[in-house]
């Protein structure tokens, strides 16, 4: 979790000073002052809710990622876990899903190089792969309603990355080092299994 320490210091000070002055520090030569008990704690509290998405799902990452080949939801990193059915009501991994589409989840390890994401032609059919930064940002959304639905190649990129991409090749700057994509497909019922199935293998 090397990586959440470096975001905490990027991110802690800004964070940590915005915390004081909404607790009421007048000026900058308040901050030189001891603080009492209760502002600490404020700004501990403030603290604490500003970066515990970061806690959050990194555990969830490691949940989902901790096999060893795609298993229900679970998958290595890098590589799609396809649900090839509507998800039963005991599935608590992700909030109220939808029982209109079929998903296919991917964590996507940036940390050495972009990931490149390929998608099938769906043939008109809607779907959307929502891409959540590790705040729980959706920060790009390849499908139906914004990219179409041809078969096309993104490049998700980490933080800071200067390289160049094949042709041909849409770049997607992710914010932090880890992405988790939770892809849908719409579904008319279990007659359709087989056809989104097909769509989810490409």
């Amino acid at each position: 979790m090397a990586w959440i320490s470096t975001l905490i210091a990027r991110f802690a000070l800004p964070a940590l000073l915005s915390a004081a002055l909404a607790c009421g520090a007048p000026s900058a030569a308040r901050a030189a002052d001891s603080i009492s008990e209760q502002d600490a704690h404020a700004i501990g509290v403030q603290a604490y809710l500003y970066f515990y998405p970061l806690v959050t799902m990194d555990l969830t990452r490691k949940q989902l990622t901790n096999v060893v080949k795609p298993e229900g939801i679970s998958a290595p990193m890098n590589t799609f876990a396809n649900i090839p059915a509507y998800p039963t009501a005991d599935m608590k991994v992700v909030v109220r899903p939808n029982f209109d589409t079929l998903y296919s989840s991917a964590w996507l390890d940036l940390t050495n190089e972009p990931v490149i994401v390929s998608v099938p032609d769906t043939q008109g059919r809607y779907y959307l792969l929502p891409m959540l930064d590790m705040w729980t940002d959706v920060f790009a959304s390849p499908g139906w309603r914004t990219t179409g639905t041809e078969a096309g190649d993104f490049a998700v990129t980490p933080p800071g990355w200067t390289g160049s991409l094949p042709a041909g090749v849409v770049r997607i700057d992710a914010p932090t080092p880890y992405v988790w994509i939770i892809g849908r497909t719409k579904t008319d019922g279990p007659a359709d299994y087989a056809a989104v199935n097909k769509i989810q293998a490409g």
